[in-house]
């Protein structure tokens, strides 16, 4: 008996010793997390900025290069990447970033499926004295067209097909796009053609081919046409010109055959032509243009978008789902980041979505949006998995990865509110990799680096709607026309309470992960005192906030934008004002009186509050 009692005592010892060494340790490493990432703002910070006067030049006028810093940290995290802790999808990443690395020369092009369906690329075959001895002289242009079109790239018209009243309907838009100037234009396909070592004597001959066919391209779609649309029996659309008389038939159901994977519209099925004119000015176009000089110019505008794009932008343009979906799970620690979504979540509920602000719909939906975030970063998205299932990417054919890439988005239904929202807050995961040298986050890193994000995030998923403003609801508006007077000219007032309400939800939490006045707390503040940046608990979250939302590549009015929310929201917070000590007359200094406070509880009463003595204060 005594014997058990001692073995209970030791096994109770042995696990309290154990609890106590992994408790020591995660300290330890919320600690490090923490220094590392104070020493790494030395290289992103501009220190020649006052905080208190331009906080967003301060964070971000220097990390210009964080994103693509980040897509090269992520590609490095998938090579390192086990296969078997990865779901099949995932897997299929991999092996495109992998095709997309060896697999983008001539070679690769030429064993593609499009490349030789369509007859090829005439820039790449050595000049002929017959012209007319060229292979690519035997399909018409339509049946070209059919390829890349069944590949889900849709040169001089769409085609969109649904089913209506068990009839087929079948919609052709013509093409009105217009990527580049003409000037852009022509230097792009040269790069084009350099970039795949055509020879000058070649290159000079196909570059001459493509301008005239791009001009006169151009000159049809800046052609003025009413917006209208003419309706057809499939069987009537067949056997029409159209009104021109130099149009021969043209084989319709060869074309339909390849787009519909073998099937034909039935004749009684409709077809609608929007802004017919157009059209038959392309079909005009196209039959009067040499195959030769169609495939070069089509060949050339194909590869504008792939030739130098990197391979994570490729990979966020034909699979931005599944990038989305990957780049969060190789790069976080999934079990600390659902528990700082859950937490979120609860202040979300307890906090926000019982106030007049948010209507109940928007609460539902925010909610439905929280627990699918937390589902696929825990368990990953088997339905995206099945979806795709049936395309087979592989390491060593760029160019035929992109094809079934592009089949396959073709195919879809379009994605979903809140799928869309999911893709575009895991697309953060990139820019957040791009600031460490590390992965896995610890969770105060994590509400450093998303908190704020997300919060926004969770509050704008609670609404179908893109109008901004649209999960409020309708009780809201007398309290939000007093904040909308208070805050006048400061900023876009929806898009500043946006900001008001996820600074103060993340900083709450953030607060709760690392708890004031404790132990771990001061000592961590201490040694990031002792720093070069003088860094404290509460400057590292506003300076994380932003930094990880801090967007290069937006153009110069949306910079300003995204300033004028950022300093109205910091100039609303008592929290900033006091980590960086502003003082009356800086141009962020919150007065005491009339700032909104950054926690959130409850946010109608605090911000009508606020309002009012904004008001009083003017």
């Amino acid at each position: 008996m005594l014997s058990r009692v001692l073995t209970i005592l030791w096994v109770a010892g042995l696990a309290r010793g154990q609890d106590s060494l992994s408790t020591t340790s995660k300290m330890a490493r919320v600690e490090n997390d923490l220094l590392h990432f104070s020493y790494k703002l030395e290289q992103y910070l501009d220190t020649s900025k006052q905080p208190c006067q331009d906080f967003y030049s301060y964070v971000c006028s220097r990390s210009a290069n964080l994103s693509q810093t980040g897509r090269q940290r992520v590609q490095s995290f998938l090579k390192q990447a086990d296969n078997e802790q990865l779901m099949d999808m995932e897997v299929q990443l991999v092996n495109f970033f992998r095709s997309c690395e060896i697999g983008r020369g001539i070679e690769a092009l030429k064993g593609s499926q499009l490349f030789r369906l369509s007859g090829g690329w005439p820039a790449l075959e050595p000049l002929k004295a017959n012209a007319s001895q060229r292979t690519n002289q035997t399909q018409s242009w339509l049946a070209l067209l059919g390829h890349f079109h069944e590949m889900g790239a849709p040169y001089f018209f769409e085609t969109v097909v649904t089913m209506q009243s068990n009839k087929r309907l079948v919609v052709l838009q013509p093409d009105t796009t217009r990527r580049n100037t003409l000037r852009k234009f022509e230097q792009r396909v040269s790069e084009v053609l350099q970039s795949f070592g055509i020879e000058q004597s070649r290159a000079h001959v196909a570059a001459l081919e493509v301008l005239s066919l791009e001009r006169s391209r151009r000159e049809i779609v800046k052609a003025e046409h009413i917006e209208d649309q003419v309706q057809f029996s499939y069987g009537n659309f067949k056997r029409s010109a159209f009104g021109n008389a130099s149009l021969p038939r043209l084989d319709w159901d060869g074309y339909f055959r390849k787009f519909l994977g073998g099937k034909t519209p039935q004749p009684g099925d409709t077809v609608v032509v929007k802004q017919l004119p157009r059209l038959v000015d392309y079909l005009v176009l196209l039959q009067n243009t040499s195959m030769v000089r169609l495939l070069n110019w089509i060949w050339t505008d194909y590869l504008m978008d792939i030739a130098d794009t990197d391979c994570h932008q490729l990979a966020e343009t034909y699979a931005g789902d599944l990038y989305a979906h990957v780049v969060q799970r190789v790069t976080a620690d999934r079990v600390e980041l659902a528990q700082m979504y859950s937490a979120l979540g609860k202040a979300y509920a307890d906090q926000l979505a019982g106030s007049v602000w948010v209507d109940e719909i928007s609460r539902q939906n925010s909610q439905h949006f929280l627990g699918s975030v937390i589902h696929l970063t825990l368990d990953g998205d088997e339905q995206l998995a099945s979806a795709y299932r049936s395309t087979l990417l592989g390491r060593r054919n760029l160019y035929r990865n992109l094809e079934k890439l592009r089949q396959f988005q073709r195919r879809r239904q379009p994605a979903s509110q809140s799928s869309q929202q999911v893709r575009q807050f895991a697309q953060e995961f990139a820019t957040v990799s791009g600031l460490l040298d590390q992965r896995n986050l610890s969770t105060p890193l994590n509400y450093l680096l998303l908190g704020e994000f997300f919060s926004r995030s969770l509050v704008t998923a609670g609404s179908s709607s893109r109008t901004p403003g649209a999960w409020r609801s309708l009780d809201s508006e007398r309290r939000f026309g007093v904040f909308q007077e208070c805050t006048a000219g400061q900023a876009d007032t929806n898009d500043l309470l946006l900001q008001l309400l996820a600074q103060g939800q993340a900083l709450s939490g953030f607060k709760q992960a690392l708890p004031p006045r404790s132990p771990l707390h001061e000592r961590i503040e201490r040694l990031l005192a002792a720093g070069r940046t003088k860094m404290s608990l509460q400057k590292l979250f506003f300076v994380g906030s932003l930094l990880a939302d801090c967007r290069s590549e937006l153009g110069a009015l949306q910079q300003d934008r995204k300033r004028q929310v950022t300093h109205a929201a910091l100039r609303n917070s008592r929290e900033f004002a006091e980590a960086f000590q502003c003082r009356p007359g800086d141009a962020l200094f919150a007065p005491r009186s009339g700032a909104i406070p950054s926690s959130i509880g409850p946010p109608d009463l605090e911000l009508s509050a606020a309002a009012s003595a904004g008001v009083k204060n003017r």
